[in-house]
């Protein structure tokens, strides 16, 4: 294998590729559309996960909308601030976990294995703590693209989280070593400007399609807003409660599209640095012919 030209490797790589289930190096377009195409084959599984924290998401949204709707006084608005931040960092508590769920499942339909609603939640609760921690580190060498404006946070953003939580789960190391494979994945020769497109093209694609399913939940909300003062109470909980939901539910739909294109990502980068697609061709290859 070490003696195979460019022009071998690539024969070898797409024309067998798809019938041995390889996750070989993609283009933009292609990956895109094998991400539509995992999401659609597993949707039950990848929809379900993605409900957990879109129900979690929905309650602590609502109690925090109750509470901007009910609270008057200062310090009561002050103890209201300080539960918005306790609430909004459970939030992010849960959506990591379920994010992280999805990409283990994902991880594991790539490579060819079965998956299950409750296999999927116990593997990334058993790497909860190693997770959260990486996650921890990774966020202040991110936090100091800062320092060189918006593009430095998204620059940093890109080489040091964009596939971190693919690494904990599916290779199973944690913590600086985490972090380190990461940066070697991403970062060298230019890599990270294909990683950075890649994940700007995905986030705006997200973006424009959740906005297009959300104008309920912001209708709602702009209506609760400019009546405010003569909607009963009732109904402006009850414009709250189901923006909430809808927004959320819209979450769950979208959302693990997006993980299945950035796991994807993650293969793609160690076939591309790693030959990692050979290392599976030659392990499928008594398979080919079945």
């Amino acid at each position: 294998m070490s003696a195979m030209t460019p022009s071998q490797r690539n024969l070898l790589i797409y024309e067998f590729g798809r019938k041995l289930n390889l996750p070989y190096p993609m283009g933009l377009p292609e990956m895109l559309e094998e991400s539509l195409e995992i999401y659609r084959r597993n949707f039950i599984v990848l929809f379900s996960l993605a409900l957990v924290p879109a129900l979690f998401g929905t309650i602590l949204g609502t109690i925090g909308g109750l509470g901007q709707i009910l609270i008057t006084g200062v310090l009561k608005e002050n103890a209201f601030i300080a539960a918005i931040v306790f609430v909004y960092i459970l939030f992010i508590f849960t959506n990591i976990i379920g994010y992280g769920a999805q990409i283990w499942a994902v991880g594991q339909v790539i490579l060819g294995k079965p998956i299950s609603f409750w296999q999927s939640w116990m593997a990334v609760l058993k790497r909860l703590g190693a997770l959260m921690v990486t996650i921890l580190i990774a966020v202040f060498p991110t936090v100091a693209g800062l320092l060189l404006c918006c593009v430095g946070i998204v620059f940093t953003s890109v080489v040091f989280i964009a596939v971190l939580e693919q690494i904990v789960l599916i290779e199973g190391v944690a913590y600086f070593r985490a972090i380190s494979r990461h940066v070697q994945l991403v970062f060298p020769n230019w890599e990270w400007g294909r990683v950075l497109g890649f994940y700007l093209a995905s986030w705006l694609i997200i973006s424009v399609v959740s906005t297009l399913l959300n104008w309920i939940s912001v209708v709602l909300v702009f209506l609760g807003e400019i009546w405010h003062e003569v909607l009963p109470l009732t109904t402006r909980i009850s414009f709250l409660v189901i923006s909430q939901l809808w927004g959320q539910m819209v979450n769950a739909l979208v959302m693990p599209y997006w993980g299945v294109f950035m796991t994807l990502l993650y293969f793609d980068l160690i076939a591309r640095r790693e030959a990692y697609d050979l290392g599976v061709l030659v392990e499928r290859w008594e398979t080919m012919g079945r």
